[in-house]
């Protein structure tokens, strides 16, 4: 299964996407703010502090991991926390995330990374090494702090904080719904199409198609693999994806939560999608998620800008 879930994941599934032309200036009271947030994640997890981990969050925020149900809103978020602080002889030795890209909007920031740390699961435990990925979509408040809005990683080891939803059952908190702002019918219905293209070019395996859903300098992230940066470095992995004797019978998104705001939007989808590997193979059912930031383009259309995506 892991083959053919990079293979969809990779090739297929709309994912991630960077910024196109120049960036929107960021102001230096909010380059400190979001260091700041990053401080406060650090000591969090390294603390196991399910409070302070909490406090990193919005009220409404979405954190979302690979194999795991979303964890919709703050407090299923910190109870989430609450079980992964609560596990006897777990220590944090070190947490060092690194981010790669931040862009900031007019009240709205998309970070990418990567972290790295060590822990022990008993007092006299070996120390273990954890690697993974994480996307972050920020939202600034009106003390003018950051906090977290959106969020996926890489489930890698024992992580903690922001970075990744903890290990262990997760909560399931109240169903989210899209989102619809007013005034954003055009904004939504190009979003709309951007989704349906991807339908069909994930059916079709169309590498060139499956390309041309991102932005020139796009990011996209799959599961236990370094990311594809630029539209060129993810065209190249979708035409080794499409190579295989793989086949998409039927590809089926579903948008469960949709946020826009001038420029750019967040949006996570779970899909459900039905594929035969070889010939002759019996069809095999394969779900995820994604959490993808869209990025407005001159003419109206849209893009990916920023996504990950992994299967359950």
């Amino acid at each position: 299964m892991k083959v053919l879930s990079v293979a969809l994941i990779a090739g297929a599934l709309t994912a991630f996407a960077e910024h196109v032309g120049q960036r929107p200036a960021a102001s230096a009271a909010d380059l400190a703010a979001i260091e700041k947030l990053h401080q406060q994640d650090i000591a969090a997890t390294l603390s196991r502090d399910a409070v302070a981990l909490t406090d990193l969050w919005t009220d409404d925020a979405i954190r979302l991991g690979p194999g795991q149900p979303a964890e919709v809103g703050k407090a299923a978020i910190r109870a989430s926390n609450e079980r992964w602080s609560a596990r006897p002889g777990l220590k944090v030795l070190t947490f060092v995330p690194e981010t790669r890209d931040l862009t900031v909007w007019d009240g709205w920031a998309v970070e990418w990374g990567y972290f790295t740390g060590s822990y022990v699961e008993s007092p006299d435990g070996e120390p273990k090494q954890m690697r993974g990925a994480r996307l972050w979509v920020l939202k600034k408040l009106a003390d003018g702090s950051w906090k977290v809005f959106r969020a996926m990683g890489s489930a890698v080891g024992v992580a903690a904080g922001a970075s990744v939803s903890p290990p262990g059952p997760a909560v399931q908190g109240p169903a989210a719904s899209v989102r619809r702002d007013p005034g954003r019918e055009a904004d939504r219905a190009a979003i709309e199409k951007l989704k349906q293209d991807d339908v069909v070019a994930t059916i079709a395996r169309d590498a060139v198609a499956m390309a041309n859903l991102w932005t020139e300098d796009a990011v996209r992230f799959g599961p236990d693999a370094p990311a594809h940066i630029g539209r060129q470095a993810i065209r190249e992995a979708n035409e080794r994806s499409t190579a295989s004797p793989i086949k998409v019978l039927t590809f089926v998104p579903d948008t469960r939560d949709l946020i826009i705001w001038d420029g750019g939007a967040v949006e996570w989808r779970d899909f459900a999608a039905s594929i035969v590997a070889a010939p002759g193979a019996e069809p095999t059912q394969v779900r995820g998620r994604l959490l993808a930031v869209l990025k407005k383009l001159p003419d109206g259309s849209w893009k990916v800008f920023r996504a990950m995506g992994g299967t359950d």
